[in-house]
């Protein structure tokens, strides 16, 4: 994918990792709205938030003390990734510089979200705002981050585990929020439950469309005995919540943990390379640079 850029009069194609800040804004303002934006848009978002809450009692500083690496799909304005920061580094908007134990990525595939969401990032507004376009990994096509940010992707979270699972040493999260806007299907749930019993340390959030399923999901939901025994039949561990609400749409929520964390007994030393393989910080180039 690329936007356009004029020089010398001339307009020219140019990939958009090679886009500073005002070029990525200039494209974003003639982008069509998508689906997801409508979907953002849209949403009545109450009972979106008291599910959003479970999750940040099970991410927050007394519930999870140690260092946390977390992969989230944040939408436009990073709300759960805000609380998420304010549970766990005091004062981070007026008086950290970066994070001192809370790793967040994110991912989103939708251009037009994505985009804006960069205006939004946290740590924008933070004493050093700086925000850093990184180069993507194979899966992506671009990629930024703040001090409070790791990364954000513009990419599909799929892919994201499709090729984690395919890496001989793949990056790893204590807790993964998969929140789909979509539903689920036979070939994600098989992606997800090996990303799962692999690639995620602790817990497993999947938030996804209750409705709209191909015919041979359909199938399968429907001779596990309904949409969680089906969800329970693919991930074993212990059940956190396990609940459906009305978003527009109606969307279910489900989040596991497994029996034995694997940080219990790697403690802080990183021993599961938490997404250190997506990383390389030695080298910062701001945006625009």
């Amino acid at each position: 994918m690329s936007g356009f850029k004029t020089i010398d009069g001339v307009t020219a194609r140019i990939p958009l990792h090679r886009c500073n800040m005002e070029e990525l804004a200039a494209y974003q303002r003639s982008i069509e709205p998508s689906p997801g934006v409508m979907f953002h848009r849209n949403a009545d978002r109450q009972k979106k938030e008291a599910a959003r809450s479970l999750i940040l009692r099970l991410c927050g500083g007394i519930e999870w003390p140690h260092r946390l690496t977390i992969l989230t799909m944040p939408g436009i304005d990073w709300m759960f990734e805000r609380h998420l920061l304010g549970y766990r580094e005091t004062k981070w908007t007026t008086d950290l510089v970066q994070a001192a134990r809370t790793r967040i990525f994110s991912i989103e595939n939708d251009r037009a979200i994505y985009f804006a969401a960069i205006n939004k990032m946290p740590g924008r507004t933070t004493l050093d705002g700086t925000v850093y376009v990184k180069t993507p990994p194979y899966f992506a096509e671009h990629a930024v981050k703040t001090n409070f940010i790791q990364r954000f992707f513009l990419a599909n979270v799929d892919n994201l585990m499709e090729e984690a699972l395919r890496d001989i040493d793949p990056p790893h999260y204590d807790v993964a929020w998969l929140d789909y806007t979509g539903p689920l299907s036979i070939k994600r749930l098989r992606t997800i439950a090996a990303f799962y019993q692999r690639v995620v340390n602790s817990i497993l959030i999947i938030t996804a469309l209750k409705a709209r399923w191909d015919r041979d999901t359909s199938n399968a939901v429907e001779r596990a005995g309904g949409h969680s025994q089906w969800l329970r039949d693919h991930l074993s561990g212990e059940i956190l919540h396990d609940l459906e609400y009305q978003d527009t749409v109606p969307m279910a929520q489900f989040a596991i943990r497994k029996q034995t964390p694997m940080w219990m007994w790697a403690h802080d030393t990183n021993i599961r390379n938490p997404a250190a393989k997506l990383v390389d910080d030695k080298k910062e180039a701001p945006a625009g640079t």
